[in-house]
């Protein structure tokens, strides 16, 4: 394959094995049937192809539409075609839709479809996680559209500055619709950043070790940790902006203590990692296209992924480059301008790389590399304005200018959507079986490639001129009429290209060239099975020995004795139940065999009563939040009943004595540790964004608390510290007696620990409750209270958890072989321990120390 010099697409290579019993674990692995089984399906290729096509749509919405109707306003001058209060919804909607409804679910579609056949595993690591995910974006999508059926359509801007968005002067419940709405659909994209790290580092092929990892895999990798770290400040910030404007706290009001710069930093934290968040995934789809289209292997393949994660360090240490203008001392505006600008250096790196790759082959100019191409060449102008920009003189003349939405929608355009179609163009193909039309194709290219230079390019100009951002008209005789005009035709152009890709897809379905199962001489994996792929995706998982293993290997399934030994196990046995293969994080060497969940109705319950919490805060129906929270527990004890079990420990202590390889069909043991752990991240990044925001409200205030503010006593509050410490204690005590098979110690430790939990809770609300300030008048009593409930409820989580478990105990679920729960429960309570004590320390000591 690497040896083909001519332009033609070399000869498909050999697919991999088709053992006989295809058919049954096609069975197996399919969800079931009906409407009741499309709700329930958890398959990864239902869940990705969900997530894509529902991104697309409200592309559509969002993306398109709205950008027309703007445009159409501002083509001329003085124009009453829209009013300005119709005009503040629509790039409202335009951008919050296009950031939080579009981009990143498309992106994390591509993952949940992909990443099977990437890496050469069956499913995710958690199927039933996913489904949540994509349920719970949908449902907030549609939760936020449905501002328009009452007639409360968001106009703060697509990131909500205080105080424009806060009480005073947004008291409707359009912000409510912003704030809630998309606060469920990042619910939603935090359960599947987690679902993408586990499956990229523990849902491998064996012998496919971190150097071996495709590049795409690897920015997902990447992009997903960005998720829980970036996403997180948001959802904290969203919740105390949420707060002030039903519950009447003061985290945003300067007269009582707040900041309204808070927002912009905990927003922004978000905000400019976002930009890269989208941008990572992008760069792996270009580098998974580039070397199969000029047939050669990719240059710099270690020095791609230096790159990518550099990206992700330094992206978090430009937020405050969106605040030049709003007083920054010089030397934080010096440090954030210089980290703005060393970031280009990685992006940098990677455009070389590829370049450097396509000049040692001969390419072949069909369309995905087409976009991937356009991409490189607008990124690289967006690219140079975003260093532009990066200057604090610069930017501060520029900043509410045109110039920087040019900017801005070369590095999303040109840098993001280009790569997406080239994805599209060149995966397609592998699910439907057919073919894109080359020649719609090539006119989708041109038109969108023309479209965005036409419609951005004069954008800058025009900014450079003084034309602000955000306007509805413009007045005549000022010299932007021209340019405007320019713009609005060049949208036109735009969405001519977006409706021939919608007709080339539609097209193919039916009339599209057999597809074969390798159609472009593909390097990586997903190249070796059937188009489309079969439920289980592989029948033999494969084994790997290079990073391009249809290049480099002439079968998929020999090396290791054992590892091939296990591999076509596997594909005769077992055939009742889900089994895939979990490999270490560095090496890939097999670490486990387990029993993946099946369809189930949970997820969907679950993500119902998630929006059934914020849907009943944005009616101020309280009680209803209360019901969604019973919904919520109820589903996930549901969704992680444990099961019965098809095999005797005998018959699993078999197969590890045979394979040498535990076998967990009560659960994956790895998996429960990195799931959870995650979790506790995602707790962590939480708990510090609500420590920023006190401590930052610390420094801007002279008085911390106001003279009148009487502190509870503290005594209290040691005791009931020392006896969540105490339940932690009990739990993990329980779990070492478990794995002694001590199922006596294992329900006194349950009990024992739930027990002194909910006795440290109650002291510690009563200490609350009691309070002599509410949490209504001052910012500090905002903040005492909502870092004070939330260290409750983490404990409280774990006290559920630990009841639940307490319950199926009972029922002899848990043993010295089956007990992952147990392992998950105690992690969870270390955590919680830890919260707890950080954070009522800080909210005693601190008052009295400073």
């Amino acid at each position: 394959m690497i040896g083909e010099t001519s332009g033609e697409i070399p000869a498909p290579t050999p697919r991999a094995d088709t053992p006989p019993t295809d058919l049954e674990l096609d069975r197996l692995w399919d969800d079931p049937p009906g409407l009741l089984g499309k709700l329930q399906a958890v398959q990864n290729d239902a869940i990705g192809k969900r997530l894509i096509l529902t991104g697309f749509f409200f592309l559509i919405l969002g993306g398109t539409v709205d950008s027309l109707v703007m445009r159409l306003q501002l083509a001329v001058p003085e124009n009453e075609l829209i009013n300005p209060q119709l005009y503040n919804e629509l790039f409202t909607n335009h951008g919050s839709v296009t950031m939080f409804l579009v981009i990143l679910p498309i992106f994390e579609g591509f993952a949940i479809l992909l990443l099977p056949l990437l890496l050469g595993s069956r499913e995710m690591p958690f199927p039933r996680l996913g489904a949540f995910a994509y349920y719970t974006f949908l449902l907030g999508g549609l939760l936020y559209y449905s501002s328009t059926l009452f007639g409360a359509v968001p106009d703060a801007g697509w990131f909500g500055y205080t105080p424009l968005s806060g009480p005073e002067f947004s008291p409707d419940l359009a912000l409510d619709f912003w704030v809630l709405g998309l606060g469920v659909a990042e619910v939603g994209a935090i359960a599947a950043a987690i679902e993408i790290i586990i499956g990229v580092l523990k849902m491998r092929s064996p012998g496919m070790t971190l150097a071996r990892i495709p590049l795409f895999a690897w920015s997902l990798l990447v992009m997903a940790f960005m998720i829980l770290f970036a996403f997180t400040p948001l959802i904290v910030g969203s919740f105390l902006l949420e707060l002030d404007r039903g519950f009447s706290t003061q985290f945003f009001n300067p007269e009582a203590g707040g900041s309204t710069l808070l927002w912009q930093h905990l927003f922004w934290i978000f905000g400019h990692p976002e930009v890269y968040i989208q941008f990572l995934p992008a760069t792996g789809i270009a580098s998974m296209i580039v070397p199969v289209f000029v047939r050669r292997r990719t240059v710099g393949y270690t020095w791609i992924i230096a790159a990518m994660v550099a990206i992700g360090f330094l992206s978090f240490g430009l937020w405050a480059h969106h605040m030049f203008t709003v007083g920054l001392s010089p030397i934080v505006l010096s440090f954030f301008s210089a980290a703005s600008m060393v970031i280009a250096i990685p992006a940098g790196v990677q455009i070389f790389a590829w370049l450097a790759t396509i000049w040692e082959g001969r390419p072949v100019w069909r369309t995905p590399f087409l976009f991937v191409v356009g991409f490189l060449s607008l990124f690289v102008l967006g690219g140079i304005t975003g260093v532009m920009v990066a200057s604090v003189p610069f930017d501060v003349a520029a900043h509410d200018s045109y110039f920087v939405v040019g900017h801005l929608h070369y590095v999303l355009i040109g840098g993001v959507a280009f790569p997406i179609f080239a994805g599209v163009y060149y995966w397609l193909p592998k699910f439907t079986g057919r073919l894109l039309d080359e020649r719609l194709g090539r006119w989708n290219f041109w038109l969108m490639f023309i479209g965005v230079n036409v419609t951005f390019f004069p954008m800058h100009i025009v900014g450079l001129m003084g034309m602000p951002r955000r306007v509805y008209t413009y007045p005549a005789g000022l010299g932007w009429e021209v340019y405007n005009l320019i713009s609005t035709i060049g949208v036109f152009i735009i969405a001519a290209g977006v409706a021939v890709f919608m007709f080339n897809v539609v097209r193919s379905r039916k009339k599209g060239e057999p597809a074969g199962h390798n159609p472009w001489g593909g390097d990586t994996l997903e190249w070796a099975v059937p188009s489309p792929p079969l439920q289980h995706t592989w029948s033999v998982p494969p084994i790997v020995h290079g990073r391009h293993p249809l290049w480099d290997q002439e079968g998929l399934h020999g090396g290791d004795t054992g590892d091939e030994s296990l591999v076509r196990t596997l594909s005769v046995w077992p055939l009742r139940w889900r089994a895939a293969l979990i490999t270490r994080t560095s090496n890939a060497a097999p670490e486990e065999v387990f029993r993946v969940a099946g369809p189930s109705i949970w997820p969907l319950i679950a993500a119902l009563g998630t929006v059934t919490i914020f849907a009943a805060e944005l009616l101020k129906l309280r009680w209803g939040a209360f019901v969604g929270a019973v919904v919520i527990v109820a589903a996930v004890i549901a969704w992680n009943r444990p099961d019965d079990v098809p095999i005797s420990e005998e018959e699993e202590v078999a197969f590890q004595e045979e394979h040498q390889l535990p076998l967990r069909v009560g659960g994956s043991i790895a998996l429960a540790r990195w799931g959870m752990g995650l979790v506790i991240l995602f707790l962590g990044i939480a708990f510090t964004s609500f420590l920023l925001s006190y401590f930052y409200l610390r420094l801007e205030n002279t008085e911390w608390p106001p003279q009148d503010v009487l502190l509870p006593s503290f005594a209290p509050t040691i005791v009931a510290a020392v006896l969540v410490v105490l339940a932690s204690v009990a739990i993990h005590r329980c779990r070492r007696a478990i794995q002694r098979g001590d199922t006596t110690g294992l329900k006194t430790g349950l009990f024992v620990g739930a027990i002194l939990g909910l006795a440290g809770v109650t002291l510690q609300m009563t200490q609350l409750l009691g309070a002599d300030f509410d949490s209504q008048t001052h910012a500090f009593g905002s903040m005492f209270h909502v870092l004070g409930w939330f260290c409750m409820m983490v404990t409280l989580a774990a006290i559920g958890m630990s009841l639940s478990s307490l319950y199926w105990s009972f029922r002899d679920a848990y043993s010295e072989r089956r007990h992952v729960p147990i392992v998950n429960i105690s992690l969870f309570w270390i955590a919680a321990a830890a919260i707890w004590v950080i954070g009522f320390a800080v909210l005693y000591l601190t008052p009295v120390l400073t």
